[in-house]
């Protein structure tokens, strides 16, 4: 299965913990990002410290959609057997994951707001797992769980 994480975020706890990295542990800056830096008129060292926060934020995300993926394909091994998991990606921009799905011999696209698959994965949260599983059916047989 194949994974991909489409962009990249730095939330409150990405950036705290960038904050609290001693200068000299930042990741060096390629050219092109010091030239980035230098256009948005911010220091080198602040711009190492969001792209630090937007590397640990995305090592997050990858690995909340492998678990995913895993719960996902579960899911499907116990209910379809002809279907699987070809590729997950994450639109962060869109906060919505993008399954590609192969079943009965033709691909597929399910999509689910990253929210609830959060709330599944993270939470354990029931309802969103019956919520995934019910527009897995609609998707796979084309009518209601």
């Amino acid at each position: 299965m194949e994974i991909i994480i489409e962009g990249w975020r730095a939330g409150r706890e990405d950036r705290r913990e960038a904050e609290s990295v001693p200068a000299s542990e930042l990741p060096p800056l390629s050219d092109e990002q010091k030239s980035v830096a230098k256009k948005l008129g911010i220091s080198e060292e602040a711009y190492a410290r969001s792209a630090f926060a937007g590397k640990k934020n995305q090592e997050r995300l990858l690995q909340k959609t492998k678990r995913f993926g895993g719960l996902l394909q579960d899911v499907i091994q116990r209910r379809f057997n002809d279907a699987r998991v070809d590729r997950i990606r994450l639109v962060t921009i869109d906060h919505e994951y993008r399954v590609d799905i192969f079943a009965a011999g033709r691909p597929l696209v399910f999509r689910v707001m990253e929210e609830i698959v959060d709330d599944f994965v993270e939470g354990g949260s029931e309802a969103s797992r019956r919520q995934i599983e019910q527009s897995l059916e609609v998707l796979l047989t084309g009518r209601a769980a």
